[in-house]
């Protein structure tokens, strides 16, 4: 009787490990399809944006961005006083990623980042990508200063790695003609999100960018400045 006991218990366990198996099995399944839904959707915009590098935009969008991730956001629009960005080649026909309009693209090799940069940073657009917060209408690849923000989940998506890059580091920028210009990293701080001084000092005719996401404890901002070389 004691035998015939062990063995329904035995039963019983092996059932709820092959149940747990199958559950375990069918989640990775998912989120790997998932993962590689996304890469392949990353690739196809890339490529869109090289292969149609010639095309011209006769939309000339004047949307605001809706504010997202945090008062760091509304903090840049109150202290930045800086123009928008002018000059330089026109932006082409307008592309999605997800809904969401994209300005360009960026690559990190060294954190292995490659994601759209999209023109809004509502909270879903900065669930699927990054974007740019400052100017409110960017020509990526142009004289100045360009704000790319992203989330530090800690977990290796979207900016969670930037704290791994050190000065001479390189940055890929894709723009919405196809042109590619490869960025140096030249100062990398960590910042109240009050301070805006990195976006508003003078840059004469430099091109450059500035990558933005909370620090691990998200008490601040870890700032990253790179120029093109």
């Amino acid at each position: 009787m004691f035998k015939s006991k062990y063995s329904t218990v035995l039963t019983i366990f092996l059932i709820i490990i092959i149940i747990a198996i199958i559950v375990i099995g069918t989640i990775m399944a998912i989120k790997a399809y998932k993962n590689y839904e996304d890469s392949k959707e990353k690739r196809r915009v890339l490529a869109e944006l090289v292969d149609n590098n010639n095309e011209e935009n006769n939309n000339n969008e004047d949307e605001e961005n809706t504010i997202g991730e945090n008062t760091f956001i509304q903090q840049v629009q109150d202290n930045t006083t800086q123009g928008n960005q002018t000059g330089g080649s026109s932006r082409s026909k307008t592309k999605f990623y997800k809904k969401y309009p994209m300005v360009g693209y960026i690559k990190i090799e060294k954190t292995k980042v490659e994601y759209p940069i999209l023109l809004d940073v509502s909270p879903g657009a900065l669930e699927t990508a990054v974007g740019v917060l400052y100017p409110t209408n960017p020509n990526l690849n142009q004289p100045g200063i360009t704000v790319i923000i992203g989330h530090n989940y800690r977990n290796g998506k979207f900016f969670s790695n930037n704290k791994k890059l050190e000065i001479g580091d390189k940055i890929r920028i894709t723009d919405l003609t196809g042109k590619t210009l490869i960025y140096s990293i030249y100062e990398i701080s960590v910042l109240p999100e009050t301070n805006t001084e990195y976006i508003t000092r003078e840059r004469g005719n430099n091109i450059e960018i500035a990558l933005s996401t909370c620090t691990d404890d998200g008490q601040d901002r870890l700032v990253i400045l790179a120029r093109a070389e």
